[in-house]
């Protein structure tokens, strides 16, 4: 008996624990108009806005969504409907009285096949435009990632370079230091060779971190869609 009730109560949990787990798509990327949490928010935003791939998506689900209203109505292009008056009747009664029957014809023509499809048809619509929806969540997924990771790569870069100009600056202070005391035989040759190769190496590292961070703005801005001198939020850091 307690087992049965220990299953049981882990079936429930799990259940609910499945579908605390539904994700919802309207929160995933904050609407435009909606003042956001934070600055990668912010961005989130702006890529969101201004990387054409998530106007496609969102523009084949609005087309989806037109389609199915069209199908849904695309019987009724395939009702006709006729009407013919005996032109006899026109005249009136002729010489002998006799009167034409019928007085006028009325006719329906279907196609049975379109009527009989519709509702399949309507189910597909259905299914093309969920299948459109699906996209749309998963270029908010995507897209959320991806500004998510180029932000955090631009931010690694330039942290890079800041430690990279602090090295750089001490053993310059350190190479200009046994630059004076070699040339008064204070230091050896080795010694200045040493603090000389240095330096120069931090400076290439520097120089190496300062592409690399204009690089990672670079990709940052492409996927915003501005400069990133054109961003403006409060919370930007330069």
């Amino acid at each position: 008996m307690f087992n049965k009730t220990l299953f049981i109560l882990v079936i429930v949990l799990s259940a609910q624990a499945i579908f605390a787990q539904q994700t919802d798509f309207d929160a995933v990327i904050q609407p435009v108009e909606t003042k956001s949490r934070d600055f990668s928010e912010y961005l989130v935003q702006l890529a969101w806005m201004n990387y054409p791939e998530s106007a496609i998506a969102q523009h084949e689900w609005s087309n989806a969504r037109s389609d199915n209203k069209n199908v849904k109505k695309e019987w009724m292009r395939d009702v006709q409907a006729s009407f013919n008056l005996n032109e006899s009747n026109l005249r009136g009664v002729d010489t002998s009285g006799n009167v034409f029957f019928p007085r006028y014809n009325i006719g329906i023509t279907l196609n049975l096949y379109n009527i009989l499809t519709q509702k399949e048809k309507s189910r597909i619509g259905s299914r093309r435009v969920d299948i459109a929806e699906h996209r749309v969540n998963q270029q908010k997924l995507s897209l959320r990632s991806e500004t998510l990771q180029r932000w955090a790569n631009f931010r690694l870069a330039r942290e890079i370079v800041k430690e990279r100009a602090l090295v750089e600056q001490e053993l310059n202070n350190t190479f200009i230091i046994v630059q004076q005391l070699y040339k008064s035989d204070e230091k050896t040759l080795e010694e200045y060779t040493t603090a000389s190769a240095a330096y120069y190496q931090a400076r290439e590292a520097r120089i190496r971190s300062a592409t690399e961070l204009e690089l990672a703005k670079f990709q940052l801005e492409e996927i915003i869609g501005l400069r990133w001198e054109q961003v403006q939020h409060p919370a930007k850091e330069e």
